[in-house]
This record gives C-alpha cells, structure tokens and sequence, in this order.
C-alpha cells in the first residue's frame, strides 16, 4: 500500500476518533493492530471493510484510494486541504534529567492551518508533531508541561535554536548550538541546570529528532 493511501487513511482515523486507532477499530470493528498496521503502510484494507466505511460514515473511497475527491461527493470524513495535523506523541521531552520514550502511541491530534504554519512559524514541513515538555531546565522559555511543537524535517543544527534531541539518557529539550569542531553545545535556559558538549563523532548516540516552532500553555 502507498504511503500516501496510509496517510489518507490516518486522516479518516483523525477525523472520526481523533486520531485514537483503538477507539477508530472498535467504532469500525477491526481489530487494532489491524489498524495500526494500515496506518502504517503495512496492510491494506479489504474492500468490504472500504464499503462498510462509505455505508457508515460516508468516507470518500476514491479520495481514500487515488487522492481524488469525487464530484459532488458530500463526507464529513473529509479533511481540509488547508489544515496539516500535528499528532500530539505519548511521550514526554525532559527538560531536566531525561526522558525515556517508553511509547510512541498517539494520544490526540491538532490541526494547523498550513498557510498560518508557513507565514508565522516559517514552516513548510507537514512532518510535525507535539511532545510534551518534562523539568524545569528550560525555565523561563520552557515550563514543565508546555506543548512544544517540533518541526522533525529541520534536524541539521545550522543556526542556535530550541531543539528535540534524542541520546542514550533518554529525549531532552535543550538549546543546540554548533561549535567550531562540528559538535554540539547543549545549553539549559536555566542556570540551575548544567550544559554540556557532544563531539562530533557522538551523532550516533546522540540524533536531533527536530527544531522546536511554538510551544503552547494552560495559564
């Protein structure tokens, strides 16, 4: 199955279960690793399961097959071509003493218009997602529990910024700076907390997973 049916499809998922594929395989009864493995591009679904999608929510089956909406084609499963969703990840970005990613799941989905992420964000990517910010290290910038969204296609250091950086402590929230050598300087906001380097040989152990864009905040 192409990449571009299993996104279509994790569309239909957003749009009916936000995102959630355990709910979306109980309202569809499948199975949820059946699911998960069409979203992923690892499975197709059968056309009986395709006719019981259009009978029960009216899912555009040419959009979902070709990308072509059919004409005059009325669907509430539909998304907006203007709006790029950002799934909010079940994992948590220390900004401290690390994170573990001890899962990957989805836990909600958030849409942006595309036109809003490009003018203000200055963001062309539709690979984006939020995590949820961990710690203090980041204080003033970042709080413990900030959503921060990550661009995941800017994943070279070329300019000092906020970024999602993964290492064998776990999934951190620093600021990265590169340094003459080609390594990495980590800066933590908050004086309290410690810096540190990474070499240029570490890039292994040590992947920039994306730039963090926007953070957002309960007040």
């Amino acid at each position: 199955m192409s990449h571009s049916l299993a996104s279509r499809f994790q569309m239909v998922v957003d749009q009916l279960t936000q995102g959630n594929k355990k709910q979306f395989s109980q309202l569809t009864g499948k199975s949820a690793s059946h699911i998960y493995k069409i979203c992923r591009g690892s499975s197709r679904p059968s056309m009986v399961y395709l006719q019981s999608l259009y009978d029960e929510f009216k899912v555009d089956l040419n959009w979902l097959l070709t990308g072509e909406e059919s004409s005059g084609q009325q669907t509430g499963s539909l998304p907006n071509k203007d709006l790029v969703y950002a799934p909010l990840f079940d994992v948590q970005a220390s900004a401290g003493g690390g994170a573990p990613v001890l899962s990957e799941d989805i836990s909600n989905n958030f849409a942006f218009n595309k036109q809003w992420l490009s003018s203000q964000l200055r963001v062309s990517s539709d690979n984006i997602a939020f995590v949820t910010v961990s710690g203090d290290s980041m204080e003033p910038t970042l709080d413990d529990g900030d959503l921060i969204l990550v661009d995941m296609s800017q994943q070279q250091v070329n300019h000092e910024g906020i970024f999602l950086l993964q290492t064998d402590n776990g999934l951190f929230t620093k600021r990265l700076k590169q340094t003459r050598d080609g390594g990495l300087q980590v800066i933590s906001d908050n004086p309290e907390h410690s810096n540190w380097l990474i070499s240029a040989t570490a890039d292994e152990q040590n992947r920039v997973v994306g730039k963090v864009v926007w953070c957002g905040r309960t007040l």
